[in-house]
């Protein structure tokens, strides 16, 4: 049996490091070798696409319905669903961005509007993941044991890839 808690707790951890490297990453732009960025850039956008976006589909699909029922409320993951539009926006944001990191060709204001999204969509996954977590306290008290194990192996199995 597997825990939801823990199952998501790992993910989590296995996360933030990469979101905390996005903080990294908007520092280095415009003060540092952009062959350095352009290699940060691509490693974290390769995340980004590979298992974070992953991620994020299968807890919407997975957890938010559960939320919701439990909550008694349809819409009440309403802004966690526009948080993930939201940072949806800016991963392609940063996909229009990778065309210009080789070679570092972006402009002065470009390089201050990838700076931007940078920044926003960390500051958006610190706070989602804080409340993810809140919401799978919810769960945790409100489910039970079978329940709790089928939405874990549902996190598990909705993933791309292992994190």
């Amino acid at each position: 049996m597997q825990s939801l808690q823990l199952t998501s707790e790992d993910h989590h951890a296995r996360l933030l490091p990469h979101v905390d490297r996005l903080l990294v990453l908007a520092d280095m732009v415009g003060h540092v070798d952009c062959d350095a960025i352009h290699a940060l850039y691509e490693e974290e956008y390769a995340f980004i696409v590979g298992q974070l976006v992953p991620h994020m589909e299968a807890i919407e699909r997975t957890l938010y319905g559960q939320v919701e029922q439990v909550l008694g409320g349809h819409h009440s993951m309403a802004p966690m669903r526009s948080e993930h539009a939201a940072m949806k926006q800016l991963v392609e944001e940063l996909g229009r961005y990778r065309r210009h990191a080789e070679g570092c060709s972006w402009s002065a204001v470009e390089g201050l509007a990838l700076r931007r999204a940078l920044y926003r969509l960390h500051s958006i996954l610190k706070v989602h993941l804080a409340e993810e977590e809140l919401y799978l306290g919810v769960l945790e008290q409100h489910l039970d044991d079978a329940e709790k194990d089928h939405l874990a192996r549902g996190i598990a199995h909705a993933m791309t890839e292992p994190l």
